[in-house]
Protein backbone atom coordinates (compact mmCIF):
# COMPACT_ATOMS: atom_id res chain seq x y z
CA UNK A 1 0.00 0.00 0.00
CA UNK A 2 1.42 3.00 -0.80
CA UNK A 3 0.46 6.53 0.23
CA UNK A 4 1.42 9.90 -1.06
CA UNK A 5 3.41 12.88 0.33
CA UNK A 6 1.65 15.48 2.45
CA UNK A 7 1.33 18.37 0.33
CA UNK A 8 4.36 21.06 0.31
CA UNK A 9 2.71 24.58 1.26
CA UNK A 10 2.77 26.90 -1.58
CA UNK A 11 5.55 29.37 -1.86
CA UNK A 12 5.85 32.87 -1.13
CA UNK A 13 6.34 35.78 -4.07
CA UNK A 14 9.82 36.51 -4.70
CA UNK A 15 11.35 39.33 -1.74
CA UNK A 16 13.53 41.86 -3.45
CA UNK A 17 16.57 42.15 -3.64
CA UNK A 18 16.90 45.28 -1.45
CA UNK A 19 15.50 43.29 1.43
CA UNK A 20 17.67 40.39 0.85
CA UNK A 21 20.68 42.77 1.01
CA UNK A 22 19.59 43.87 4.36
CA UNK A 23 19.36 40.71 6.21
CA UNK A 24 22.69 39.96 4.73
CA UNK A 25 24.15 42.85 5.74
CA UNK A 26 22.38 42.12 9.35
CA UNK A 27 23.11 38.88 9.27
CA UNK A 28 27.43 39.22 9.08
CA UNK A 29 26.84 42.32 11.62
CA UNK A 30 25.18 39.89 14.08
CA UNK A 31 28.15 37.02 13.29
CA UNK A 32 30.24 39.54 14.02
CA UNK A 33 28.21 40.08 17.36
CA UNK A 34 28.31 36.82 18.39
CA UNK A 35 32.35 36.19 17.35
CA UNK A 36 33.08 39.27 19.45
CA UNK A 37 31.34 38.17 22.60
CA UNK A 38 32.40 34.49 21.49
CA UNK A 39 35.67 35.75 22.28
CA UNK A 40 35.03 37.41 24.86
CA UNK A 41 33.82 34.82 26.76
CA UNK A 42 37.37 32.57 26.21
CA UNK A 43 39.41 35.30 27.05
CA UNK A 44 37.35 36.51 30.66
CA UNK A 45 38.92 36.61 33.90
CA UNK A 46 37.48 33.79 35.74
CA UNK A 47 39.94 34.07 38.55
CA UNK A 48 37.94 35.65 41.26
CA UNK A 49 34.33 34.39 41.43
CA UNK A 50 34.59 32.06 38.13
CA UNK A 51 30.51 30.98 38.29
CA UNK A 52 29.20 34.22 38.38
CA UNK A 53 31.75 35.55 35.75
CA UNK A 54 30.62 32.64 33.72
CA UNK A 55 26.76 32.74 34.38
CA UNK A 56 27.08 36.14 33.24
CA UNK A 57 29.15 35.94 30.33
CA UNK A 58 27.57 32.54 28.69
CA UNK A 59 23.75 33.99 29.28
CA UNK A 60 24.58 37.38 27.23
CA UNK A 61 27.23 34.92 24.59
CA UNK A 62 23.64 32.93 24.56
CA UNK A 63 21.99 35.77 23.23
CA UNK A 64 24.65 36.69 20.38
CA UNK A 65 23.75 33.39 19.44
CA UNK A 66 19.93 33.88 19.33
CA UNK A 67 20.57 37.07 17.50
CA UNK A 68 22.54 35.53 14.63
CA UNK A 69 19.82 32.62 14.25
CA UNK A 70 17.20 34.92 14.07
CA UNK A 71 18.78 37.06 11.20
CA UNK A 72 20.08 33.93 9.23
CA UNK A 73 16.44 32.50 9.86
CA UNK A 74 15.03 35.48 8.47
CA UNK A 75 17.41 35.64 6.00
CA UNK A 76 17.20 31.75 4.96
CA UNK A 77 13.17 32.54 4.84
CA UNK A 78 12.85 34.91 2.60
CA UNK A 79 15.50 34.39 -0.01
CA UNK A 80 13.85 30.48 0.04
CA UNK A 81 10.29 31.93 -0.23
CA UNK A 82 8.96 30.40 3.13
CA UNK A 83 5.57 31.71 4.56
CA UNK A 84 7.30 32.09 7.87
CA UNK A 85 10.04 33.89 6.23
CA UNK A 86 7.77 37.32 6.73
CA UNK A 87 7.37 36.33 10.84
CA UNK A 88 10.83 35.68 11.08
CA UNK A 89 12.57 38.72 9.68
CA UNK A 90 10.02 41.24 11.49
CA UNK A 91 10.92 39.93 14.59
CA UNK A 92 14.56 39.99 13.22
CA UNK A 93 14.68 43.65 12.08
CA UNK A 94 12.65 44.95 15.27
CA UNK A 95 15.54 44.39 17.03
CA UNK A 96 17.48 47.05 14.40
CA UNK A 97 15.66 49.81 16.34
CA UNK A 98 17.43 49.79 19.20
CA UNK A 99 20.20 50.69 17.05
CA UNK A 100 18.55 53.78 16.72
CA UNK A 101 20.34 53.38 13.51
CA UNK A 102 18.29 51.03 12.44
CA UNK A 103 14.73 52.01 13.15
CA UNK A 104 14.11 53.77 9.59
CA UNK A 105 15.69 50.73 8.11
CA UNK A 106 13.36 48.73 10.13
CA UNK A 107 10.47 50.68 9.19
CA UNK A 108 11.19 49.88 5.72
CA UNK A 109 11.37 46.46 6.09
CA UNK A 110 8.22 46.19 8.04
CA UNK A 111 6.32 47.89 5.41
CA UNK A 112 7.58 45.89 2.22
CA UNK A 113 6.81 42.37 4.55
CA UNK A 114 3.39 43.45 5.41
CA UNK A 115 2.41 45.21 2.54
CA UNK A 116 4.14 44.33 -0.42
CA UNK A 117 4.81 40.71 0.21
CA UNK A 118 2.56 37.71 -0.35
CA UNK A 119 3.38 34.98 2.17
CA UNK A 120 1.22 32.14 0.28
CA UNK A 121 -0.14 31.15 3.33
CA UNK A 122 -0.68 31.50 6.58
CA UNK A 123 -0.11 28.73 8.72
CA UNK A 124 0.38 23.90 7.60
CA UNK A 125 -1.20 23.10 10.50
CA UNK A 126 -3.68 20.47 9.68
CA UNK A 127 -5.22 17.22 11.10
CA UNK A 128 -2.31 15.19 10.35
CA UNK A 129 -0.34 18.20 13.05
CA UNK A 130 -3.19 19.08 14.85
CA UNK A 131 -0.27 20.52 17.78
CA UNK A 132 3.51 20.72 18.42
CA UNK A 133 4.87 17.67 20.59
CA UNK A 134 4.66 17.97 24.08
CA UNK A 135 8.14 17.71 24.83
CA UNK A 136 9.09 20.80 22.65
CA UNK A 137 6.42 22.87 24.05
CA UNK A 138 7.75 21.66 27.48
CA UNK A 139 10.85 22.41 26.92
CA UNK A 140 10.39 26.14 25.23
CA UNK A 141 8.31 26.85 28.11
CA UNK A 142 11.20 25.72 30.22
CA UNK A 143 13.59 27.76 28.72
CA UNK A 144 11.54 31.15 29.05
CA UNK A 145 10.74 30.27 32.15
CA UNK A 146 14.13 30.79 32.95
CA UNK A 147 13.66 34.49 32.84
CA UNK A 148 12.61 34.24 36.23
CA UNK A 149 16.17 32.83 37.64
CA UNK A 150 18.00 35.10 35.36
CA UNK A 151 16.25 38.29 37.04
CA UNK A 152 16.67 36.88 40.77
CA UNK A 153 20.40 36.08 39.53
CA UNK A 154 20.56 40.25 38.23
CA UNK A 155 18.66 41.68 40.63
CA UNK A 156 18.99 40.10 43.86
CA UNK A 157 22.08 37.62 43.73
CA UNK A 158 24.38 39.52 41.76
CA UNK A 159 23.69 43.14 44.13
CA UNK A 160 24.03 41.44 47.31
CA UNK A 161 27.35 39.77 45.90
CA UNK A 162 29.10 43.04 45.07
CA UNK A 163 27.64 44.66 48.25
CA UNK A 164 29.74 42.24 49.93
CA UNK A 165 33.05 43.09 48.10
CA UNK A 166 32.68 46.25 48.22
CA UNK A 167 30.08 47.55 50.90
CA UNK A 168 31.52 51.34 50.75
CA UNK A 169 29.73 51.68 47.30
CA UNK A 170 26.35 52.55 47.48
CA UNK A 171 24.46 48.84 46.69
CA UNK A 172 21.59 50.89 43.91
CA UNK A 173 25.06 51.57 42.03
CA UNK A 174 25.56 47.75 41.47
CA UNK A 175 22.22 47.66 39.25
CA UNK A 176 23.10 48.98 36.50
CA UNK A 177 25.21 45.94 35.97
CA UNK A 178 21.89 43.81 35.82
CA UNK A 179 20.24 46.37 33.28
CA UNK A 180 23.12 46.14 31.31
CA UNK A 181 23.10 42.27 31.12
CA UNK A 182 19.64 42.25 31.02
CA UNK A 183 19.20 44.69 27.79
CA UNK A 184 21.93 42.34 25.81
CA UNK A 185 19.98 39.00 27.20
CA UNK A 186 16.96 39.89 25.30
CA UNK A 187 17.27 38.26 21.95
CA UNK A 188 17.84 34.35 24.03
CA UNK A 189 14.34 35.65 25.95
CA UNK A 190 12.56 36.79 22.90
CA UNK A 191 13.13 33.73 20.89
CA UNK A 192 11.81 31.20 24.20
CA UNK A 193 8.89 33.48 24.63
CA UNK A 194 7.36 33.82 21.15
CA UNK A 195 8.80 29.81 20.60
CA UNK A 196 6.09 29.18 22.79
CA UNK A 197 3.18 31.65 21.59
CA UNK A 198 3.89 30.01 18.15
CA UNK A 199 3.45 26.73 19.37
CA UNK A 200 0.61 26.97 21.47
CA UNK A 201 -1.06 29.20 18.60
CA UNK A 202 -0.33 26.71 15.72
CA UNK A 203 1.68 29.51 13.47
CA UNK A 204 4.40 27.85 11.56
CA UNK A 205 7.31 30.28 12.77
CA UNK A 206 6.90 28.90 15.96
CA UNK A 207 7.81 25.65 15.20
CA UNK A 208 11.20 27.32 12.97
CA UNK A 209 11.78 29.46 16.88
CA UNK A 210 11.43 25.72 18.23
CA UNK A 211 14.51 24.86 15.88
CA UNK A 212 16.81 27.69 17.18
CA UNK A 213 15.70 27.29 21.28
CA UNK A 214 16.61 23.73 20.48
CA UNK A 215 20.20 25.00 19.55
CA UNK A 216 20.53 27.40 22.41
CA UNK A 217 19.73 24.68 24.80
CA UNK A 218 22.58 22.24 22.73
CA UNK A 219 24.82 25.43 23.00
CA UNK A 220 24.46 25.90 26.86
CA UNK A 221 26.08 22.16 27.15
CA UNK A 222 24.28 22.48 30.16
CA UNK A 223 21.01 21.45 28.29
CA UNK A 224 23.39 19.58 25.72
CA UNK A 225 21.03 16.82 26.51
CA UNK A 226 17.36 17.83 25.91
CA UNK A 227 18.26 20.04 22.87
CA UNK A 228 19.42 17.07 21.18
CA UNK A 229 16.42 14.90 22.68
CA UNK A 230 14.56 18.37 20.89
CA UNK A 231 15.75 18.03 17.70
CA UNK A 232 15.12 14.92 17.49
CA UNK A 233 11.38 15.09 18.67
CA UNK A 234 10.98 18.08 15.61
CA UNK A 235 12.69 16.32 13.40
CA UNK A 236 10.02 12.55 13.38
CA UNK A 237 7.44 15.19 13.48
CA UNK A 238 7.81 16.07 9.94
CA UNK A 239 5.80 18.93 10.30
CA UNK A 240 5.50 21.00 6.81
CA UNK A 241 7.08 24.25 7.66
CA UNK A 242 10.43 22.41 8.46
CA UNK A 243 10.71 20.23 5.31
CA UNK A 244 12.69 21.39 2.71
CA UNK A 245 11.27 24.25 0.11
CA UNK A 246 9.44 22.52 -2.86
CA UNK A 247 12.06 22.33 -5.96
CA UNK A 248 10.83 24.49 -8.63
CA UNK A 249 8.76 23.20 -11.72
CA UNK A 250 10.39 23.04 -15.18
CA UNK A 251 8.66 23.66 -18.30
CA UNK A 252 7.71 20.32 -19.79
CA UNK A 253 8.48 18.44 -16.70
CA UNK A 254 5.73 16.78 -14.39
CA UNK A 255 6.10 17.67 -10.68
Amino acid sequence: MSSSAPAQPSLASKAPNWLIACFIVSTLLAMAWATGWTLAVINADYMSHPAENLVLNVFVWEASLAMLGLQSLALVGLYTRRHWGRTMATISSGFWAFTVIGIPFAILVWWALHRRWNPGVDSTFNKDHPSAPRYVVGLTVAGAALILVWLWFLYIYLPALLVRLAPEVDSSSWYWIGTFALFFSLPVWVVQGLAVVGLLQKHDWGAILAILTCVLWIMSLVGLPFGIAGLFVLWRWQHPALRPPPAPRVLGVPA
